[in-house]
């Protein structure tokens, strides 16, 4: 019986790597690079896993992120693996090894499955003017302030939240952290939006792909995509609807009490996210989805708690403060 290297080989290399190799996804590649010594050859082309990085993530194409890429230890196969899975926070001490500064985000927005948004920055993270980055609240905004994004998405007018309902499920986000120093890369992004509500002060509905942490201290790595109308000083009219614009694409980590946590404690939290163990198991969506409302829960039994704490301590300071005075009058008219 002939082995598989042997009937594999009697089709030209090239006819394998154009036709059939280039029509597989990440894992089916990996995947199939496991089953002979010859596939393995031809699955490891760099040029194969190139196109297919720049096909799943089209802002990688820019130099920026090509330069990176280009020093990690097995190029495109190194990101690729790297990037496409889901990834948990791993602890790590910040003492022995600081957080690396310079990342790179690369981000692409899309609705139904076709691209509508797409861009690199690097984050400013230098000590630099005294650390401001360091000690400030961190915060990654891929738009300029009165820049939007023009897309085909319109609101039809009517049920605000069933078009709310459908922008949840129709909008998908890839943010990928790159660390060019230490040569590692993470998806941080949950993919499928994780909730939609409206921002009640802008009037824009803001949409959250989030990366629940649970290591030393709970926390939230979201990034939040904010959708409005075309006319930066108008609400989307809910009952004549109207076109759409993306206003603003940022990242943000935050603690239990949704305050958005300082530039140092961010970064520590990020390079554990690029460190961390990768998950490409089927449903890993919807678990990330899970999470964080289960994470959401977790926080209203805080908040709860808190108001409790609270209301006793006000409590005790009422009768203390109502003790004395009695006290004093006491002592005022007995003497």
């Amino acid at each position: 019986m002939a082995s598989v290297d042997e009937s594999i080989t009697t089709l030209h290399s090239d006819i394998i790597q154009t036709q059939i190799l280039t029509r597989l996804d990440g894992p089916t590649l990996a995947s199939t690079a496991s089953t002979s010594s010859y596939l393995q050859t031809l699955c490891t082309e760099q040029k194969l896993w190139q196109e297919l990085s720049t096909a799943t993530w089209p802002s990688i194409k820019d130099p920026r992120v090509v330069q990176a890429i280009s020093s990690f230890p097995s190029g495109y196969r190194s990101f690729f693996a790297d990037s496409y899975p889901f990834t948990e926070h791993t602890c790590r001490s910040e003492k022995h090894d600081p957080p690396t500064a310079g990342l790179i985000s690369a981000v692409d927005l899309y609705y139904r499955g076709d691209l509508i948004y797409s861009k690199v920055q690097e984050m400013e993270t230098e000590k630099g003017k005294s650390g401001w980055f360091l000690t400030s609240p961190f915060r990654v905004d891929i738009l300029d302030p009165k820049e939007s994004v023009q897309t085909r998405i319109r609101y039809p007018g009517g049920d605000y939240d069933a078009w709310v309902k459908h922008m949840e499920e129709s909008m998908r986000l890839s943010w990928i952290v790159i660390d060019p120093i230490k040569k590692r890369s993470a998806n941080i992004s949950s993919r499928k939006a994780v909730s939609a509500r409206r921002n009640w002060l802008t009037g824009d509905l803001e949409i959250r792909f989030s990366t629940v942490v649970t290591a030393e201290a709970a926390a939230e790595v979201a990034a939040v995509v904010s959708c409005g109308s075309a006319e930066a000083w108008k609400e989307v009219d809910e009952e004549v609807g109207g076109e759409v614009h993306v206003r603003d694409v940022r990242l943000q980590v935050e603690d239990i009490e949704g305050k958005c946590m300082k530039g140092k404690d961010s970064l520590v939290i990020l390079q554990g996210l690029l460190e961390g163990k990768r998950c490409c198991k089927d449903g890993e969506e919807r678990r990330a989805k899970e999470r964080y409302e289960g994470y959401v829960g977790t926080k209203r039994q805080w908040r709860e708690k808190k108001e409790c704490r609270e209301k006793a301590q006000d409590t005790i300071c009422m009768i203390f403060g109502f003790s004395l005075f009695v006290l004093l009058w006491s002592f005022i008219l007995l003497r």
